[in-house]
């Protein structure tokens, strides 16, 4: 167990009267005030004088130990001021992240003992329980958020394999006993935003949010957790800021695990790209139709073809081919047009295959899958964020980069930071995507500052189908793959209808990935989104509206110097996409205008 120096500060347990521990940013901007009333730890939180939690208990339990309210003892410890760089994949190419550590030592009644790790960042909070114990104990976290009165909040209350859509509600009138899948983002009178999630999840029931009270979210963790020896829950996180703070956060994964040894320091091999897929296209998944699949990526340029459910029934009976023969003969085929083929497979026994739950039979899977030359495997059917299936996804993730595979989580939970410690995983669905039905352009503009604070997304965006548009028009339905993050970027539109669109050339060109965000104005949660994303020296000014039309204008102080190429997709009438073209430079304002459900796309070039 922990051991306590001399210093420990004693409490009387008649009054649990143990003072305050107040824990601050680097900056002094966020301010943690952890106390103990009626031998109960609580803890609050503030950005400058906005409220961001009240008062909200910092509770959990390790076997028969309830833990948060019979405390005895706090001893607070003042880290040193830390700094973080790495590479990452996503909304800009590296992190850098700067915090404070701050260590309490808390004894509770019977000498039990345990300590709670916080890192204070200016751009949020993160904490986690720490203890040992020798025998394997069943663990479990009842942490509460509660939130000051008037805000704004945005959840979704799917916490199994998080595909619902999110709804708005205020702070002192949150829907009793719903929980909610992480993040949920909240908007203050003041203006500033935060969001709630949590990062490093492995080997731990994921975190839902259920909600205990009308103002108040308690961790609700899936299933039974076991664990022993050094025992470690996930982070709880608070990110805080503007918007254009929650979309460049890196909290998530500053806490997660740096880079895995099974890589040896190259992840060269790892190509995000984009991907042509024929589940939503309307077409089955037989080879002669997969063959069609590649070539048309090899028309359009794409560099990857998903072979979705269905291939491991494949049988060539006249020419006796089983499946694996036959995908065999599609990776050859797809190899001489320049294109690499994704699998799909599920991870529960299903349709009367073996699924991937044990060691043996995903190890010979992704080896078999490495002996054809499959590009990466997109693995389906978790529906859950149980202990079991939070280490699968590190244990897949680590068999996969020992056989050169990338990765696709699909039927799955939130993103929490397995990317930096595995960045072949690529992108995870976890997301109310297109394969639902129709684009919601309310939706839309929510996801951004919502589920992709957690970390990308497989939406599988963009289809020029009026039906899958919903209320959107072409130009949003485009703008989709420059706004939602997905590395590997899955299209859910039929490749004919790329071919034939005036605007392929632009929309097939932007980035999977970006070396720099910036969030604009008029930017709003529910109302519209306005992004400069840049790759490289080219910027791209990415917007949606939702529900009503939106006309602004940005200036063009983020360019370098010189003459840019400019390209523009905007709305046309009958929701089609309309282009233009010419030439800004620096310190120049673009003007936006998007319709209802509309869009805009500017693609800005330094001219040679």
């Amino acid at each position: 167990m922990l051991c306590f120096c001399s210093s420990f500060s004693q409490l009387n347990a008649g009054n649990g009267d143990g003072g305050e521990f107040v824990m601050q940013s680097p900056s002094k901007q966020l301010t943690v005030r952890v106390s103990v009333d009626d031998n109960h730890l609580s803890y609050r939180a503030l950005h400058r004088r906005q409220t961001i939690l009240e008062d909200s208990r910092l509770a959990w339990s390790v076997g028969s130990k309830e833990w948060g309210s019979n405390v005895t003892g706090v001893r607070m410890v003042k880290g040193k001021k830390r700094t973080t760089g790495y590479p990452t994949i996503g909304s800009h190419s590296m992190a850098h992240n700067t915090y404070r550590a701050y260590t309490l030592d808390v004894r509770e009644a019977a000498d039990n003992d345990y300590q709670i790790e916080f890192r204070l960042y200016d751009t949020g909070i993160a904490f986690r329980y720490l203890t040992s114990s020798d025998e394997t104990c069943v663990v479990n976290d009842r942490t509460t958020f509660r939130l000051p009165a008037g805000a704004d909040c945005w959840m979704q209350t799917n916490a199994k394999y998080y595909e619902d859509g999110y709804a708005h509600y205020v702070s002192d009138n949150l829907p009793k006993d719903k929980v909610a899948g992480p993040p949920v983002t909240v908007k203050y009178p003041s203006g500033v935003y935060a969001s709630i999630t949590e990062g490093n999840l492995v080997n731990f029931g994921g975190m839902g949010l259920k909600v205990v009270e009308a103002d108040c979210f308690q961790s609700l963790p899936e299933g039974e957790t076991t664990l022993s020896g050094e025992i470690a829950t996930p982070w709880r996180i608070v990110m805080v800021g503007d918007l254009n703070s929650l979309v460049n956060n890196d909290i998530v994964s500053d806490v997660s695990s740096p880079l895995s040894p099974v890589f040896r320091g190259d992840t060269s091999w790892i190509k995000p790209g984009n991907c042509v897929w024929s589940w939503l296209a309307g077409y089955d998944v037989t080879l002669e139709n997969m063959k069609k699949f590649t070539d048309w990526a090899a028309e359009l340029g794409v560099p990857y073809n998903l072979v979705d459910e269905g291939w491991s029934h494949w049988e060539d009976k006249a020419g006796g081919k089983d499946a694996w023969q036959m995908v065999a003969e599609l990776v050859e085929y797809s190899a001489k047009k320049g294109v690499k083929v994704w699998l799909w497979k599920a991870y529960p026994d299903r349709k009367g295959i073996d699924g991937l739950q044990t060691v043996e039979r995903r190890r010979n899977f992704f080896r078999k899958c490495k002996e054809l030359g499959i590009a990466g495997l997109k693995i389906d059917f978790f529906d859950s964020e149980r202990q079991e299936v939070t280490k699968f996804y590190a244990d897949a993730l680590h068999d996969a980069a020992e056989y050169g595979l990338m990765i696709n989580f699909h039927g799955s939970n939130k993103p929490t930071g397995l990317t930096r410690t595995y960045p072949n995983e690529v992108t995870r669905e976890a997301i109310l995507g297109l394969e639902y039905g129709s684009s919601s352009a309310y939706q839309d503009v929510i996801t951004p500052f919502s589920r992709f604070l957690a970390g990308h997304a497989d939406y599988t965006p963009m289809s020029f189908e009026a039906w899958r548009m919903g209320n959107t028009t072409e130009t949003h339905q485009i703008v989709q793959t420059a706004v939602f993050l997905s590395p590997f970027r899955c299209y859910g539109g039929r490749p004919e209808d790329y071919l034939r669109h005036p605007a392929k050339d632009i929309f097939l060109d932007i980035p999977t990935m970006w070396d720099e965000t910036i969030v604009l104005s008029p930017s709003e949660v529910g109302e519209c989104v306005l992004m400069a994303r840049r790759k490289g020296a080219d910027w791209y000014i990415a917007g949606m509206s939702g529900e009503k039309a939106t006309e602004t204008t940005v200036p063009l102080t983020f360019l370098g110097r010189g003459t840019y190429s400019l390209a523009t997709l905007s709305d046309g009438d009958d929701r089609q996409c309309q282009m233009n073209r010419g030439e800004l430079q620096r310190g120049d304002v673009l003007p936006v205008r998007m319709a209802t459900g509309g869009g805009f796309l500017a693609v800005l070039k330094p001219k040679k």
